[in-house]
């Protein structure tokens, strides 16, 4: 009877130990030169956000939450840039050796979602370092297809996959991902971002339009009168116009009217600021300005993401591109539009 009584306490304190645990989790480990630094970690959950801290010692670190659906936390040091990025959820018992010189080769251990994004940073931290986005995102769409039924192809995606200019990729790939790899909670905030890009309305037809042009004259643009159509909307930033008006000036040389219109809408907030930092372009493409600027009528439908914006449209006015790179523009004309 002792012994049974023995092996009765034994088991309860079992249950007991993991019942404590299935309503947190744990994140500990070495940070390299963090010393008696400030760790932390941030987190979304249930709608809002959670940042949990301690000091570490020696480098060693560990802290305790709670996440009752999977969420991305973001680790760093001091207030600083994150240095990883992991999934935190109940039951969770996560260990971390982090090089703060190089990030992408961090060692996670202790759950399988965990482990296995870690393998595809180290994999990739070359790729990762570079900045590269054709090459991160190439990286990424890999992992995913050979990784379809873990959180971790849709962690890649979330926070390695660039889905500025590529916001339809990154939707694809997320439709890729078994359903259950890709719980709501993680990817409440994400599509948050994409939504804007991925709406029917922003991708409709562009129809004629009315706009004011140089010394107020009036410019009527419309679609079918050219084979195809570059909208450039760009501010009134010297730094970014000088990057954006030789390539504006060079598609406007090299193909007519005809072939090729190109559309500069400046999004100054005033005709008199528009004019003064469009007086020394040289211009030999319309520049138009209007009232409200992209919240204009003629443009609010299309949600320009950020300035500067690119739209390329065909003959009937169907969006061909999107993006904010003006050199993935004039590529994308020169060898998709009109070669």
């Amino acid at each position: 009877m002792k012994l049974f009584y023995h092996i009765l306490v034994l088991f309860a304190g079992i249950i007991a130990t993991g019942c404590g645990k299935s309503d947190s989790f744990s994140v500990s480990g070495t940070i390299e030169g963090a010393g008696s630094s400030i760790v932390e970690l941030l987190y979304c959950n249930n709608g809002s956000y959670t940042r949990l801290s301690t000091h570490s010692e020696n480098g060693n670190f560990t802290l305790t939450g709670s996440a009752p659906a999977p969420a991305v936390a973001f680790l760093s040091v001091s207030g600083g840039a994150p240095l990883v990025q992991l999934t935190v959820r109940d039951g969770a018992d996560i260990h971390c050796k982090i090089n703060p010189a190089k990030p992408f080769e961090v060692r996670m251990k202790g759950d399988k979602v965990n482990e296995l994004y870690a393998r595809f940073l180290n994999a990739n931290a070359e790729v990762i370092s570079s900045g590269n986005p054709v090459r991160i995102n190439a990286a990424v769409k890999d992992f995913v297809e050979r990784n379809r039924k873990s959180m971790a192809a849709t962690v890649a995606v979330i926070t390695q996959f660039r889905a500025a200019d590529n916001e339809i990729a990154a939707d694809s790939l997320l439709g890729i991902i078994s359903a259950d790899a890709r719980p709501t909670s993680l990817l409440a905030n994400y599509h948050d971002v994409l939504a804007g890009q991925l709406t029917t309305e922003s991708r409709e037809s562009v129809s004629s339009m009315t706009l004011i042009g140089r010394n107020d004259s009036v410019v009527r643009y419309t679609p079918y009168r050219h084979s195809a159509t570059l909208i450039a909307f760009t501010g009134d930033d010297k730094i970014s116009r000088d990057s954006i008006l030789p390539k504006l000036r060079s598609l406007r040389n090299d193909y007519s009217d005809k072939r090729l219109a190109v559309l500069e809408v400046n999004t100054s907030p005033d005709s008199t600021t528009w004019k003064r930092v469009t007086e020394k372009d040289s211009a030999t493409w319309s520049q138009v300005w209007k009232p409200g600027n992209v919240a204009a009528p003629p443009f609010r439908r299309l949600s320009i993401a950020r300035i500067p914006f690119f739209i390329i449209v065909d003959s009937v006015g169907n969006q061909q591109h999107r993006g904010s790179s003006i050199s993935v523009a004039e590529r994308f004309v020169r060898e998709k539009i009109v070669k």
